[in-house]
């Protein structure tokens, strides 16, 4: 790793007084059990974007896309907890205080956020397939995609909000998130478009057989 990389390593890992303000913001709330209470829970649906996906594995019309959700899902994850949480190392804000974790117990590091991390890539995965692939003609999938979005944001959200991630960590995994969807969609779009282009030319070598 060269120097610029080491200098842009340890920038990302700095606190600054954005998330710094932010995080004073929601300090005032954790003295309230019931607020916490009502935040674990919700940052407990990252789990829901992993269930979708299986659930839309049973169903044909949507087994396609369940399939490219789980994938951006595990690349996601691989991606963020095995190698960018490692490089950044970045102290958690509940750390930083020199307080107890609200909510339930938590260890690792900080950035980039694993839940917005998970809730971006199922959600842009999601919505992706239905604007690109689908080409927004499955009405379903708008309701789909709101509840999603609505989801996703909660939970990024409430990992501020329980001061277990400061603002900058789930920008970054909504950025991460939404790459890795990118990537995957675009991948099986191309896919899709050779599979296209290798039977135009097989049907049109049978045609001139035909002709000939």
């Amino acid at each position: 790793m060269n120097k610029y990389n080491l200098d842009m390593v340890t920038f990302l890992s700095m606190r600054n007084p954005f998330d710094d303000s932010i995080t004073n913001f929601f300090k005032q709330f954790i003295e309230n059990p019931e607020w916490i209470n009502w935040m674990t829970i919700i940052s407990c649906f990252f789990v829901f974007f992993y269930v979708i996906a299986v659930m839309f594995l049973f169903k044909k019309e949507n087994r396609m896309i369940g399939i490219l959700m789980l994938i951006s899902l595990v690349v996601a994850f691989i991606l963020n907890d095995l190698i960018l949480k490692k490089a950044f190392t970045r102290d958690r804000p509940f750390i930083a205080l020199g307080i107890e974790p609200p909510g339930f117990f938590i260890d690792g590091y900080s950035f980039p956020s694993g839940h917005s991390v998970t809730v971006s890539a199922g959600f842009f995965a999601f919505l992706l397939y239905f604007l690109i692939i689908e080409k927004g003609k499955n009405k379903v999938h708008i309701a789909y995609s709101v509840i999603f979005g609505l989801i996703a944001f909660g939970v990024m959200l409430s990992r501020i909000a329980l001061l277990h991630h400061y603002f900058t960590d789930c920008l970054m995994g909504m950025a991460e998130g939404l790459i890795v969807a990118l990537i995957v969609i675009f991948t099986y779009k191309f896919i899709l478009y050779q599979k296209a282009k290798k039977e135009y030319l097989q049907n049109e070598h049978i045609d001139e057989e035909q002709s000939s």
